[in-house]
């Protein structure tokens, strides 16, 4: 194998270390966050709203069940030349892109967290006189959370996965995915692995710094412990 091609880790780690020097690691690392942060939080309400709505309604359910069924299993990929073709090479596409990805992946889980509540805390509910958007504040949100925390992990994985195609195809928007592209036409392999090595590292951080401490914030409101999951 040639050495251009499979660089050394020695070579890896100098051309991370330059690149991280030269401040480039900081600007693709915010063009991607700037990328992903906002389509993904609006992808966690509308995935939640719509998994209170399809969960407690039986009607809603018969609705729209057999319809976000069928779009869950189309790659989010597929929708980018239909969505470019409307907006353009343009930071908005990706977005577009995100949304439908992280909301395909989590309402799933917004919707069984919602139907796994115990049906006798809404009857208290009602019975203490809370209206409806009382009883979804309080009990359903927070009955539900485990299972949103879930979502919330799926779509991040998804959405991470998801932008960095999209950066690669979409010019305008930058990103990690961008730079990742650049450098394999340029030849230059060693970054390309530095990008990959990034991709790992925000992913784990992510896991470890969010959802990790959500989780044991869940289970310690719930008064659960590693040793009872």
């Amino acid at each position: 194998m040639p050495n251009w091609f499979l660089p050394s880790p020695l070579r890896v780690l100098n051309a991370f270390g330059e690149l991280i020097n030269s401040g480039v690691v900081f600007r693709i690392l915010s063009e991607s966050a700037l990328n992903i942060i906002p389509p993904y939080l609006l992808a966690i309400v509308a995935s939640i709203i719509f998994g209170i709505i399809i969960g407690t309604s039986k009607r809603a359910r018969q609705t729209f069940f057999p319809f976000i069924s069928t779009l869950y299993t189309i790659p989010s990929e597929a929708w980018l030349p239909f969505i470019i073709i409307l907006f353009g090479f343009t930071r908005e596409s990706v977005w577009i892109l995100l949304f439908i990805s992280g909301l395909l992946k989590m309402i799933y889980n917004m919707i069984v967290g919602v139907r796994s509540i115990n049906t006798i805390w809404i009857l208290v509910a009602k019975n203490l006189g809370l209206n409806k958007f009382q009883t979804v504040f309080k009990v359903i949100i927070p009955g539900a959370l485990p299972n949103i925390i879930t979502g919330m992990r799926i779509g991040f994985g998804s959405t991470w996965r998801s932008v960095i195609t999209a950066e690669m195809l979409v010019s305008g928007a930058g990103g990690l995915g961008k730079f990742m592209w650049n450098a394999q036409w340029e030849f230059s392999f060693e970054k390309v692995f530095v990008g990959i090595i990034l991709i790992a590292i925000i992913g784990l951080t992510i896991e470890l710094v969010v959802f990790k401490k959500l989780e044991a914030v869940t289970l310690e409101k719930w008064g659960a412990t590693d040793s009872e999951v």
